[in-house]
């Protein structure tokens, strides 16, 4: 009989976290593998369903906690302005879903052989209810947040985390059991000749905090160019769009299309256009070493699409300057991107034969295969 792997989420966007699927498709063949997520409400209401997931529902009480973070937060704005190190955390993120996720894990205990719980929330909720568990990082919390602080390193199993810099960054000075696993997907070869390249790319979250609303004020300027948008979003960065670039919209120089596709397809989708783009908010990278050092899901699928990539100028972000796989920018003005599309369509071919040898080097199947070996030991 398999062994029974229980992997734990606090999102509820587990479609849109290939780490994750990519870890369940293979470790299913040695074991039996359930996720635990929460019903997508948010970025999407897609599920993923085949796959064995199971999908914990918010109630009424969850409404409450929303309502109640709505109306605290401004109060949290203006105690900001006389305390600069004041923290309002979420009552809906930071007591209302652990509260529900606590619940199943209850109902869980003795049920499995292996925990991996995703994140410190869910590591937190884990070590509570089974003790020490293995732990996969995928977003980093400041070292100055409750979970931080309140997670203990000495209940956890293994790490499996991004890169060396974050783990250094999550347990300095301390010698567990690590596993490094970029958030990247198998590669596979694509065929550059079956589609024409065409137009820019944004893939991933259309959210204010990546600066999209930059993004798109570039082909506002420079109305040659045509924007694809693909991925969910918060409904006030959609309202935004519509009320600021509702001309471009009409005129079909960005769209934005939400619909879902699996990572296999998501990749042969981003090989038919030029060059995509990944940004995230100044004032946002100055404030989260996550993004400051995030080597994005999205990015590592534009490397396996053979798709040259136009992205800010951060720590995490390093490799693709120095591999020669895109341009890398330090702000987002029209002008600036406009530089980088110049350079990347100079040496074009250059740049996406990059793409592909990073693709290749950071393949998923050749890291995580020492995980797994790992795990069937356990």
């Amino acid at each position: 009989m398999k062994k029974k792997v229980l992997i734990v989420t606090l999102n509820d966007y587990v479609i849109y976290q290939p780490t994750i699927l990519s870890l369940y498709d293979f470790l299913s063949p040695d074991f039996d593998v359930t996720i635990i997520s929460f019903q997508p409400k948010f970025a999407t209401k897609q599920k993923d369903t085949t796959r064995n997931i199971v999908y914990l529902k918010t109630g009424l009480r969850g409404l409450f906690f929303q309502r109640f973070d709505f109306l605290f937060s401004y109060f949290a704005k203006f105690r900001k302005l006389f305390s600069k190190d004041y923290v309002y955390y979420h009552q809906y993120y930071h007591h209302y879903l652990p509260s529900v996720l606590k619940g199943e894990l209850k109902r869980q205990k003795g049920k499995n052989d292996i925990i991996i719980a995703v994140d410190f929330p869910a590591l937190y909720e884990a070590q509570k209810i089974f003790g020490a568990v293995h732990f996969l990082s995928l977003e980093i919390d400041n070292n100055t947040s409750r979970y931080y602080k309140l997670v203990d390193p000495a209940k956890v199993k293994s790490v499996a985390v991004q890169s060396k810099e974050r783990y250094n960054y999550l347990f300095p000075g301390q010698q567990l059991k690590t596993f490094i696993i970029p958030n990247s997907p198998i590669y596979i070869p694509v065929d550059r000749t079956k589609n024409e390249r065409k137009d820019f790319i944004w893939a991933g979250a259309i959210d204010r905090r990546l600066a999209v609303m930059e993004c798109i004020a570039f082909f506002d300027r420079y109305p040659q160019y045509k924007l694809i948008m693909k991925g969910g979003g918060d409904e006030k960065t959609q309202r935004l769009i519509n009320e600021k670039y509702g001309e471009l919209l009409t005129a079909g120089r960005i769209v934005i299309d939400r619909k879902y596709l699996a990572q296999e397809s998501f990749i042969d989708f981003l090989a038919t256009f030029r060059i995509g783009f990944c940004f995230y908010a100044w004032d946002l990278i100055a404030a989260s070493f996550n993004y400051q050092s995030a080597p994005s899901g999205k990015l590592l699928m534009y490397m396996a699409a053979g798709t040259p990539v136009i992205a800010c100028d951060i720590p995490g972000f390093q490799f693709i300057k120095e591999s020669g796989a895109g341009v890398l920018v330090k702000d987002y003005e029209p002008e600036t991107i406009l530089n980088a599309i110049q350079t990347i369509e100079a040496n074009y071919q250059q740049y996406s034969d990059a793409c592909l040898r990073i693709a290749g080097e950071l393949s998923f199947d050749k890291n995580v295969a020492p995980y797994i070996e790992f795990l069937k030991q356990q």
